[in-house]
């Protein structure tokens, strides 16, 4: 009799331990609201397995990984996943429009103030925009609390300010407030001073008030203009500093003076490149943050930290300085990255990431690396990390991108983020979470920041 009972109980955790089912890993419920026309099934099978979707036949990736495209309809849409021994039903979906749903015109219209008005900032690092949409590449400059505007009017919640006699930006009604009590008055220059050292050099402008400004940046240095300034042409205030870029910041000192430093290029040693730089690693999400989820189940969070660990090692055995945003698996804040990087100073901020699509673009066949970078001082060092990567792993070289990304934008450092391998991509999944794969990527980084270093230093 106890024979018997030893041979259920392990007939019973043999079969626990043994999976014959499918995984999905999006959608990640059985029962979901998707607004696209268009999303995917990411999951994984046994590869000697015949899956089907509502009938039609899952193409399985050796690795046993797929994305599987389906159209939706509005409403309901259900789809029944088969693989002839298990069955799971997902419903999805997809609302139907509302009648009236738009914005009313006249709420999208233009509005100018019959007389200016001055108004002033209440928050910190608040964007001056190009245009009055609350995204994407128009960030002109951020701005400190106390900052004083001259708005003419309003726009989709955005006060339309002046810059100078005939520009103008936008700021969000929500960063700012109409100064009580306020005249219209044009700020004025006291002193202005350029300065050096063998790290930096310096503009520095003492003014009556915080003004809006602007400081733009290519190969041959750094264009700073101040608006609304008092006895200039067009009202406006110019400087320019000389030099190929390598990191710049600006800030108003407790006087009133603002402040703009444009870093020097380092001193390279040919045969040391990489000797004391400092750069900052910043391996993407942590913690409740997962990131893309691949197609076997792998987290992003995991691959970004392996990939960032094999890189310091390297680094550091090359000579750099190195910080690490994360070591491990902890959650830390978007914001609180870019501090950590600009309080140690670095002279490279690199972001590892791995990447994903949304609905909209499921059927886009998304493969390789990519590169992004916010400031045109960055897109060199994007372009040549691309094709580093991809040159020692063989991926798809998806080339360098400007875009908005809130770690690459408020860096005081030459700052790329880098999208090494789509995961929801079975083949890219299969090669990203391979230990040699990883370690081609970090040779491949390495080499890049060597050429650019061996490109551009002194």
């Amino acid at each position: 009799m106890k024979k018997r009972y030893l041979a259920l109980l392990l007939f019973l955790i043999f079969a626990g331990n043994v999976s014959f089912g499918f995984q999905i890993v999006y959608p990640k419920k059985q029962s979901v609201t998707i607004n696209s026309d268009k999303t995917f099934f990411i999951g994984n099978e046994k590869k000697y397995k015949t899956l089907k979707i509502n009938n039609t036949a899952v193409k399985l990736h050796p690795s046993g990984g797929f994305k599987h495209v389906v159209k939706l309809d509005y409403g309901q849409n259900v789809f029944i996943i088969d693989n002839g021994e298990q069955k799971q039903t997902f419903k999805i979906n997809r609302p139907i429009p509302a009648k009236n749903s738009s914005t009313p015109p006249q709420q999208l219209k233009a509005i100018y103030y019959e007389n200016p008005i001055v108004i002033i900032t209440t928050k910190e690092n608040v964007p001056l925009r190009s245009t009055p949409v609350d995204a994407g590449l128009n960030r002109l400059q951020h701005l400190p609390f106390g900052t004083e505007f001259i708005a003419i009017g309003e726009e989709r919640g955005f006060y339309r300010v002046k810059l100078g006699r005939d520009g103008f930006g936008f700021i969000s009604k929500d960063s700012a407030q109409k100064f009580d009590n306020s005249v219209i008055s044009y700020a004025n220059i006291q002193y202005s001073a350029h300065k050096s050292n063998k790290d930096e050099k310096l503009v520095e402008i003492s003014l009556d008030k915080k003004v809006p400004y602007t400081v733009s940046d290519n190969n041959s240095g750094l264009d700073i203009a101040l608006y609304n300034i008092d006895n200039h042409l067009y009202e406006k205030y110019e400087d320019h500093i000389v030099g190929k870029p390598f990191g710049y910041s600006s800030y108003y000192n407790n006087d009133g003076t603002l402040v703009i430093s444009m870093k020097n290029f380092p001193k390279v040693n040919p045969q040391y490149l990489l000797k004391n730089l400092k750069i900052t690693i910043d391996p993407g999400h942590g913690g409740s943050e997962s990131g893309a989820i691949g197609c076997l189940g792998d987290k992003e969070k995991d691959i970004n930290l392996e990939i960032a660990k094999n890189l310091r090692s390297k680094l550091e055995k090359a000579g750099a300085k190195v910080l690490m945003t994360r070591e491990d698996d902890s959650y830390v804040g978007l914001n609180e990255r870019v501090e950590k990087s600009n309080y140690f100073n670095a002279d490279i901020f690199l972001s590892i990431h791995n990447n994903a699509l949304p609905d909209s673009a499921a059927d886009r066949d998304a493969t390789g690396t990519e590169a992004y970078y916010f400031y045109p001082q960055s897109k060199e060092l994007a372009n040549i990390l691309a094709k580093s990567v991809t040159d020692k792993t063989g991926f798809k070289n998806g080339g360098a991108r400007g875009k908005s990304l809130a770690v690459v934008r408020n860096t005081q450092s030459i700052a790329v983020l880098l999208e090494v391998g789509y995961l929801i991509n079975p083949d890219d999944n299969s090669k990203l979470i391979n230990k040699d794969f990883q370690d081609n990527v970090t040779d491949g980084i390495i080499d890049g920041l060597e050429r650019y270093l061996k490109q551009n230093g002194i």
